[in-house]
């Protein structure tokens, strides 16, 4: 009788031991899930500003006239580059600001094509210089340039 209730008891233990590793599975599991929501929130929040920069650089060209110079009236904080090259730095919230702390740049190109003037709009995170965005966008400007 002594060694029935030894293989009784030794089974228990076994099985509260299965059980115990189960649940540590499936709480790994859940951590993993909710870590990689929390990545993949992360990175749609960013690559949603990111659209609506690129989106407002777009529609600031097309309702200007259309060259550099109308649209970096519209935005005083934009560093000038090259011929039709400009930058805009955003922190990590997207508010416009130096780049001693920036997180993001907005590149924007503009080349005119004769009656077409194009634009290029890249978002790129300055850390890794990941792009998370590029727009084209195209404006017809009725006349010939370039």
């Amino acid at each position: 009788m002594n060694k029935y209730l030894k293989s009784k008891t030794s089974l228990f233990l076994m099985e509260l031991i299965i059980t115990i590793l189960l649940f540590a599975a499936c709480g790994a599991v859940c951590v993993r899930l909710f870590v990689t929501s929390y990545v993949m929130t992360k990175d749609t929040i960013e690559l949603n500003e990111a659209v609506s920069i690129a989106q407002g650089f777009a529609e600031v060209m097309r309702g200007t006239d259309g060259d550099i110079d109308s649209v970096l009236e519209q935005y005083p904080n934009a560093v000038r580059g090259g011929e039709g090259f400009f930058e805009v730095f955003y922190d990590k919230d997207f508010e416009v600001c130096e780049y001693s702390d920036a997180v993001y740049v907005g590149d924007v190109t503009m080349t005119p094509n004769g009656a077409i003037q194009n634009m290029e709009v890249r978002i790129v995170r300055l850390k890794d210089y990941k792009e998370i965005y590029t727009l084209d966008a195209t404006k017809y400007m009725n006349r010939t340039k370039g």
